[in-house]
This record gives structure tokens, C-alpha cells and sequence, in this order.
């Protein structure tokens, strides 16, 4: 014992220096469950959507985004505990409770081509042009409490084309399908996954709502939206739906072949409907944030009167906080921002 006692004080700080550098390691290499969100882009719209119109534009129309960083390590975790430009979450929370984060990222990825659709639909609607709408599946967004269909394999972002084999590319055909079975009843799902086919057999439940057997998910309607002017976008390393007013002003300019910016730096963020309103949107302070590191004169922030939450009241409260340098624009539908755009001075 005398022997381990005189080793012990011997090699007492090699010991503790071998214990701490352990404990740095691990910290560094062991991931945690949580999301880290910050300021992330404001890049121009310009070079993301082409048409058969190019455009010669003095200003820009900016897009913003969230930087995430998922399974953060300790580090990360204890930067962004301290820097008040940051949140943390936890990865359940940030994915919205979704299957997986594979799951999460395919419904991402059909809100982005859905916002492509919805900008391509408003923009010719504004224009007073024609443009051709097919429904092409019903996405599966989000699946009940109560449904079995999680534990049989149904993910969000599931496409689903077919029932027991019968063609269903639309939420009410797949409606109309089902109005045919009774609770208890097992159908065969087939669709895409990830752009992939895939295949579930999935018992069917009594919905609360009508009393009808059903899958048991909120559905969505995937489009196939075929504009008679091509319009191309490049979105692919985007997730989400927040980009569609952006998108859309940057489509009505190129197709008017008028420079809708008047020389202005304009960022901007909000869903867009195919009737032209846009929607309210997650993180509005970190792409304000982003708007303002990119020296944007304007930001478009959406506004919608309903509801508790606010994106308007957000905003007005980070721009004071964080004392940024940009005017805000509240606009509820895209003749809002047009009409904005169109009573802007040129810039000197």
C-alpha cells in the first residue's frame, strides 16, 4: 500500500492531466442530442431561377436562411449557451417529432419543391398568364397519435400514388378509396420515399372527425405545376417553404423583363400560396440577422393578422434589440410587396 501511495503522489499530475485530457476528448467526439440555430445566408435569388428572360437587375432580391448545426458536441453546446445570437434545441423539438431525421429531411425537400410550385402558380397568376396544374400523390406531413401506421412503416414525407394497387394521385382520390373500407381493414400504401418506391401494408383506423376508417396522417397534395415558359430552379441544398415570396418576385421580374430591386439590396422571407398570400415562418431572427450582414436595405416580413405568434412583432423586436441596420416591409400577399417595389425610387 505504501508503494501505491508513493506512486499515487508521485504521478499525481499525470495522472489528473491523463483524466482531463480523457474528459476533452470525449467531449469533443460524443454528440448530443440537440439543434443549434444561428444566422445563416442572404444570398440573391438571381442565379437560383433561370427563365428564357434574363435580366440585367442593379439590386438583388435576397433569400435568407437558418444555419443549423445538429448533434452539436460539448463545445458547441457551451458556445452557443453563451452567445446570444444563438438558441439551442432539442433534436425532437427541431424535427417536429418526425420518424427520423431522413423522414424530416424528405418533408423539408417537398416543402421547398412545393414553394417552387406555389411561386411558379402566383407569379403567373399575377401575370395574368395561363399555366397548367396536375396533382401528381398525397405527401404524408405529419401522422395522427393514434395512428398504426408509424409502427407498420409509414414515414413523413411518404408519397403515396396507389391504394391496393388502385391509382391515387390526389388526397381526395385517396379519400374516396378508403371511404370503401371499414376499420380494421389492412391496405397496401405504395408511392415514393425519398424519390425512391416504397411499400407499406398499413391496418386502418375510425377517424375521430367523421367516424370514417382512415390511415390516420395529415395529407398534402404534391403538384405537377408545367409553366408554358420554362421556368428552372436551383434549390437543392435548401430545405423548407420560406423562400416562395423571394422566389416569386424574382419570377414576375424576369418575366415583366423589369428590374424590380431599382438598385436596392432587398431581402426577404414568407411562404407563397398559389392565390398570392404569403405565410407566416420559423426563425425570422436569425435570417434578419443574416439580411443585415449582407447590407440589405429592406426586408419583407410577412404579416398576418391571426394568430398569437407574429413574424411582424418578432422582427420589429430583433431589429431593436440587435439595433440592425434595415427597414422592414410588412406584407401579406404578393401584390403587397409589388405594390412596395412599385412605388420605390430608383437608388442613387
Amino acid at each position: 500500500m505504501a508503494a501505491i501511495r508513493h506512486w499515487l503522489r508521485r504521478n499525481w499530475t499525470a495522472i489528473v492531466g491523463g483524466i482531463i485530457a480523457l474528459l476533452l476528448v470525449v467531449a469533443f467526439f460524443k454528440s448530443w442530442p440537440y439543434v443549434i440555430y444561428q444566422a445563416g445566408s442572404a444570398e440573391p435569388v438571381h442565379p437560383r431561377v433561370e427563365t428564357r428572360h434574363p435580366l440585367d437587375e442593379k439590386g438583388s432580391f435576397l433569400f435568407t436562411t437558418v444555419s443549423t448545426r445538429s448533434r452539436p458536441n460539448a463545445f458547441e453546446l457551451l458556445y452557443a449557451r453563451l452567445n446570444p445570437r444563438m438558441d439551442i434545441t432539442t433534436e425532437e423539438s427541431a424535427t417536429g417529432g418526425t420518424v427520423n431525421l431522413a423522414a424530416y429531411r424528405n418533408l423539408l425537400a417537398w416543402m421547398r419543391d412545393s414553394s417552387e410550385d406555389g411561386a411558379l402558380i402566383a407569379a403567373y397568376t399575377a401575370l395574368k398568364k395561363d399555366i397548367q396544374i396536375a396533382m401528381d400523390g398525397t405527401i404524408v406531413t405529419s401522422l395522427e397519435e393514434q395512428s398504426k401506421a408509424r409502427e407498420h412503416g409509414l414515414q413523413e414525407g411518404d408519397v403515396i400514388t396507389a391504394v391496393d394497387g388502385q391509382e391515387a394521385k390526389s388526397p381526395q382520390e385517396l379519400t374516396s378509396i378508403l371511404s370503401a373500407k371499414k376499420p380494421g381493414d389492412v391496405v397496401k400504401l405504395t408511392g415514393t420515399r425519398g424519390g425512391k418506391p416504397f411499400e407499406v401494408s398499413v391496418p386502418l383506423i375510425q377517424m375521430d372527425e367523421t367516424g370514417r376508417a382512415g390511415v390516420g396522417f395529415r395529407p398534402d397534395a404534391v403538384l405537377d405545376v408545367t409553366a408554358p415558359d420554362p421556368v428552372k430552379f436551383n434549390f437543392d441544398d435548401i430545405g423548407g417553404p420560406s423562400a416562395g415570396l423571394m422566389m416569386t418576385l424574382e419570377i414576375v421580374a424576369q418575366l415583366k423583363g423589369e428590374d424590380l430591386t431599382r438598385g436596392y439590396r432587398i431581402a426577404g422571407t414568407g411562404t407563397i400560396a398559389a392565390d398570392g398570400s404569403v405565410g407566416q415562418i420559423g426563425g425570422i431572427q436569425y435570417k434578419l440577422m443574416a439580411a443585415d450582414r449582407e447590407k440589405a436595405d429592406y426586408f419583407l416580413v410577412p404579416y398576418v393578422e391571426s394568430g398569437q405568434y407574429s413574424n411582424w412583432n418578432e422582427a420589429e423586436a430583433t431589429v431593436k434589440k440587435l439595433n440592425l441596420d434595415l427597414q422592414l416591409v410588412k406584407v401579406s400577399s404578393l401584390q403587397d410587396a409589388l405594390n412596395f417595389l412599385e412605388e420605390l425610387e430608383e437608388k442613387k
